[in-house]
């Protein structure tokens, strides 16, 4: 079988395009911040809304404990 040559690949320019910017580096810097700040209030609306749950579950948690406790006693004098 015949060998047959590989035609040559077309070459592409070398040359990279710089990206046109956006935003300058100082609101940049600024949108950061402000990112921050929405973090930092949602996180803290998380943390007060983890309170208000342990507070509203705690009672039954401990009324949960204690039937467990007696139940365990009980169990302990009858043997």
């Amino acid at each position: 079988m015949p060998r047959a040559r590989k035609q040559t690949a077309n070459v592409v320019s070398s040359e990279v395009k710089v990206p046109e910017v956006l935003i300058t580096r100082d609101q940049y810097i600024q949108d950061i911040k402000v990112r921050w700040q929405i973090h930092q209030y949602e996180v803290n609306k998380l943390r007060e809304d983890v309170v208000k749950f342990t507070q509203t579950v705690s009672p039954y948690v401990k009324q949960i404990v204690n039937f467990v406790e007696q139940q365990i006693s009980a169990r302990r004098v009858a043997v």
